[in-house]
């Protein structure tokens, strides 16, 4: 059994270590960061609503600028903010399984990879960075337009995830700076 005296210096040597632990809201206004302008603290949510993402070229990465800007600004994006992020977003399919008589593959997965650029505006340089990967698995039939159907599904649903861990990363990076 443990003693009272042996469970209190277990407590006590905790302390210090727990003392240093801060934990806060992700959204939660600082006055003492570089998002205070003026007396007014502005929130990562606000900074988010007004951050634009440079155009892409490619129909995944589409639907990843798309969803991003949906999930940081719920579609109505602010005029005048401070950043931009630039995307860039690449897509693999690879095999996952092969039927042993035909060879045919029975399964795949697609692979969305997202690198970003926070860039701030009014100087151009590069804030933050940093990658995301998702990854969404579909079956094969002998029907090549169902594999295509289902292939472009896969991507959307890792399209939409790599969005939401992109918007958060980057409201991460935002909080930090």
């Amino acid at each position: 059994m443990l003693s009272c005296r042996s469970v209190c210096a277990g407590l006590l040597a905790l302390l210090p270590m727990i003392a240093g632990c801060t934990v806060e809201p992700l959204n939660a206004a600082r006055s003492n960061s570089a998002l205070v302008s003026g007396n007014v603290a502005a929130g990562v949510s606000d900074i988010l609503k007004a951050t634009d993402v440079d155009p892409v070229n490619d129909r995944t990465a589409q639907q990843v600028r798309n969803r991003l800007l949906f999930a940081m600004n719920g579609g109505e994006l602010q005029e005048g903010g401070q950043y931009r992020v630039a995307l860039d977003v690449r897509t693999f399919t690879r095999t996952l399984s092969i039927e042993s008589n035909s060879l045919a593959p029975t399964s795949a997965q697609v692979s969305v990879r997202a690198s970003y650029e926070l860039v701030d505006k009014s100087n151009g340089q590069v804030v933050a960075f940093g990658r995301r990967q998702s990854l969404a698995a579909y079956d094969r039939t002998p029907q090549s337009l169902s594999n295509k159907r289902a292939q472009r599904d896969a991507q959307n649903r890792a399209a939409q995830e790599i969005a939401e861990l992109l918007r958060l990363a980057i409201a991460q990076d935002i909080a930090q700076l």
